[in-house]
């Protein structure tokens, strides 16, 4: 004989809007925890609650990551994003205070040099970041006479040294802590290339005719 159909098991609850809502932030708050992977251009926080470390920059009243890996937070009470370049990529070395860099000037003012930074030490980039030379950090001796157009020309490459990240991927930079800081590649107003004769003075390799520049110390 066929037995009766047993009882049938209570329905599950159906989860109202603001239990699926409070899932729904449980798991973005999980996902955005560090370390997560980012990719470069992503916005990774607010400029005014966290700080740009390594790997990032700061615009816009936003912290977005410059590279391409993997976002982490340090310093005091991990306030600091910073992201690590995935292994076996290029283009993962960023500059960073202290460090000495090689850039091309792209734009002069009277005060100030504007760059494209090319090369961290012998490291060159594959991302772009921009510097710039103020006119007290050229030298350290009377910065009140120094004249901008007589240290820097556009398309000068110049070595020079990281002193403080600045907003919207720009450093701050300066010729002024080393001899070995200064134009270290540049052409004359002829086209012919420059070689250093002091620590002012270049000299045109098609007519010998001499531009002022802030020099770097040759390598030996």
């Amino acid at each position: 004989p066929r037995l009766p159909p047993g009882p049938r098991p209570p329905a599950s609850p159906t989860p109202t809007g603001d239990a699926r809502a409070s899932s729904c932030a449980m798991a973005v708050a999980v996902a955005a925890a560090p370390p997560w992977a980012a990719a470069p251009g992503q916005r990774l926080g607010d400029a005014e609650e966290l700080l740009s470390g390594r790997g990032t920059y700061a615009e816009c009243g936003a912290v977005y990551a410059a590279l391409a890996g993997e976002v982490q937070k340090c310093g005091p009470n991990d306030t600091t994003l910073e992201v690590a370049p995935n292994r076996g990529e290029s283009g993962g070395t960023v500059p960073e205070v202290g460090a000495v860099v090689v850039v091309r000037v792209v734009r002069m003012t009277l005060e100030r040099a504007e760059c494209v930074i090319v090369a961290v030490g012998d490291t060159a980039l594959a991302e772009k970041f921009r510097g710039v030379i103020r006119k007290q950090d050229v030298r350290f001796f009377e910065v009140d006479k120094v004249s901008m157009v007589e240290c820097f020309r556009v398309g000068d490459f110049v070595r020079a040294q990281v002193l403080a990240l600045g907003d919207i991927r720009s450093y701050v930079l300066s010729t002024a802590l080393s001899d070995n800081l200064g134009v270290i590649l540049a052409r004359s107003a002829a086209g012919g290339v420059l070689e250093p004769i002091s620590w002012h003075y270049m000299k045109c390799s098609i007519t010998g005719e001499k531009e002022k520049r802030k020099v770097a110390k040759p390598a030996s």
